[in-house]
């Protein structure tokens, strides 16, 4: 059984009203058991989740003027492609790889926003785009009337996801980008380390109750 976790770190951009996050403190909020690899389904996401670490959702638009600072600190902290730990298409497994889940309007907004990005983005006319969006209840103002969601985050948003377990790190990728800089990845590194070891701490547990039992 694979175990999910959600470690809040800066501020966050999600609704007031959303559970597990109480100001700007950090802590542990376990968030689902998984009998399955939960984002299996999506195709879209196969090559990211396979060859990185870290998978770091970036739910944005080029409209979006919260979104600007956002990607420009995307840009500054792991805009060059040689780096050693962004992942590209060049199939070489790497740390962190960026998926960009679009809000654009029009594919020319689409493509010139990404084309000169090391990002991986999903394709604008692909049904997944939408499906990531319900999954994570994550989207623009504007998209709600058409997906019907129960909207959790707005963009900007960055989901940080372990790509073995596929549970969440944080849903405050986006933050911590815009704060740390570069050294948003070890701290994300640093929570999958501790996310590990609390699934580990959990399942010892799970497997001494059942030995009582």
């Amino acid at each position: 059984m694979l175990v999910g976790f959600i470690l809040t770190s800066t501020s966050s951009r999600t609704n007031s009203s959303q559970k597990g996050v109480v100001g700007g403190s950090r802590h542990l909020e376990r968030s689902k058991f998984y009998d399955q690899r939960p984002l299996d389904k999506f195709s879209e996401l196969k090559y990211a989740l396979e060859h990185s670490k870290l998978v770091l959702l970036y739910f944005a638009a080029s409209w979006c003027p919260m979104s600007t600072p956002i990607s420009e600190a995307l840009d500054a902290a792991f805009g060059k492609g040689d780096m050693n730990m962004l992942l590209t298409r060049n199939g070489k497994k790497k740390t962190l790889s960026i998926v960009y889940v679009s809000s654009d309007e029009t594919l020319e907004e689409y493509e010139e926003y990404t084309c000169k990005r090391h990002w991986l983005p999903i394709p604008f006319d692909s049904p997944e785009k939408n499906e990531l969006k319900r999954h994570f209840a994550t989207c623009a103002h504007r998209e709600l009337e058409e997906l019907l969601i129960d909207r959790k985050h707005e963009i900007p948003t960055g989901i940080v996801i372990d790509s073995r377990t596929q549970g969440i790190i944080t849903t405050n990728g986006a933050d911590d980008v815009e704060v740390m800089g570069a050294d948003a990845l070890e701290h994300w590194l640093k929570m999958q380390e501790w996310a590990s070891q609390m699934a580990n701490s959990i399942a010892h547990i799970n497997d001494g109750i059942s030995q009582i039992e």
